[in-house]
């Protein structure tokens, strides 16, 4: 149970950094 918890936390922290990266990028192209 702690092992998957662990990896839904993981997974939640990597969507958050992809979001920011996506973030980024299309503010790179508007300026």
């Amino acid at each position: 149970k702690a092992k998957r918890e662990m990896s839904g936390k993981n997974y939640s922290i990597g969507l958050y950094y992809y979001f920011c990266y996506l973030i980024s990028k299309v503010f790179r192209l508007r300026f």
